[in-house]
């Protein structure tokens, strides 16, 4: 249905069976998100008519792996991985989406109390894929550490997210990531989303994905 409107959702009939379909999903692609009705649903039966739909397309069986990936480019952050419950959501990036005029809630006070910097931002590295824990160092000064670390395949980078001490003005510095064995590498600390921040690509409005980094 391509009047199917991103965040809408409704039941379709898909291989005569009737399925719960919303216009959204996990890796900021322009994609469909399938919900079964338990036992009721004939999984395998989805499977195979998917697959038989979506091959003459080019459609391709991918892993989570793949996820992963994608969702890391697109800004998209894992609970308990990239962030935490210790985390408030200035911390991660996300004071945005907080209104301490909407009335009380639980955590109100708290949020309203809590420091509003930010410490969650995203890193790209030329030459290693950032993994999780990786000391990240202002010259000789540890200064934050990595939370999740992949490489895009999109970009030609390792990207990932990082998490700082202390609220700074850290976008747009170059600092330096110190792998598990010990080597040193030249990072730069972006925003993130890693591209496309006006989110065309999962709305259907621009399908153009980069071809290397986006400066």
């Amino acid at each position: 249905n391509e009047d199917m409107r991103y965040f809408t959702a409704g039941h379709f009939d898909i291989g005569g069976q009737q399925l719960y379909v919303s216009r959204t999903g996990f890796t900021n692609e322009l994609g469909f998100e399938i919900y079964c009705d338990g036992a009721t649903t004939d999984h395998l039966a989805l499977w195979d008519h998917l697959i038989a739909a979506g091959t003459p397309h080019g459609m391709q069986v991918s892993s989570t792996r793949a996820l992963t990936m994608r969702r890391v480019e697109a800004g998209i952050l894992g609970n308990l991985t990239d962030m935490d419950t210790d985390m408030t959501p200035y911390a991660a990036g996300l004071g945005d989406f907080v209104n301490l005029d909407k009335g009380d809630f639980i955590g109100r006070d708290a949020l309203a109390n809590a420091d509003k910097g930010r410490l969650l931002m995203g890193l790209t590295c030329a030459t290693t894929t950032p993994g999780a824990g990786n000391i990240v160092r202002d010259g000789n000064k540890a200064v934050a550490r990595i939370r999740m670390g992949v490489t895009s395949p999109t970009l030609g980078l390792g990207i990932g997210y990082v998490h700082f001490d202390t609220p700074g003005d850290w976008i747009g510095r170059e600092l330096t990531l110190e792998d598990a064995g010990g080597s040193h590498h030249a990072v730069n600390i972006v925003d993130v989303p890693f591209f496309d921040p006006e989110r065309k690509i999962v709305r259907g409005i621009d399908r153009t994905i980069p071809s290397g980094p986006v400066t």
